[in-house]
């Protein structure tokens, strides 16, 4: 017995109740992955600020060496 073909309305509300779903689903993947970045950065600032309690190099020195002014 052959399947009777769904009528084209259901298929258009189907398709369009997926499309929210995966919307509402990469909208908060995208603020997970925002909370990430955020932990990232916070992590990366606290590496380089006991990476400079720890070296004997003054403030304007690190400083310049960023800024790529520093005699090496």
């Amino acid at each position: 017995m052959a399947r009777k073909e769904m009528d084209i309305h259901i298929r258009i509300k189907r398709q369009e109740d997926k499309i929210l779903q995966l919307t509402h689903q990469l909208e908060e993947e995208k603020e997970k992955y925002s909370e990430l970045q955020k932990e990232l950065e916070e992590a990366e600032k606290q590496e380089l600020y006991h990476a400079f309690r720890k070296s004997k190099r003054n403030y304007e020195e690190v400083l310049e060496f960023l800024k790529g002014k520093a005699d090496i």
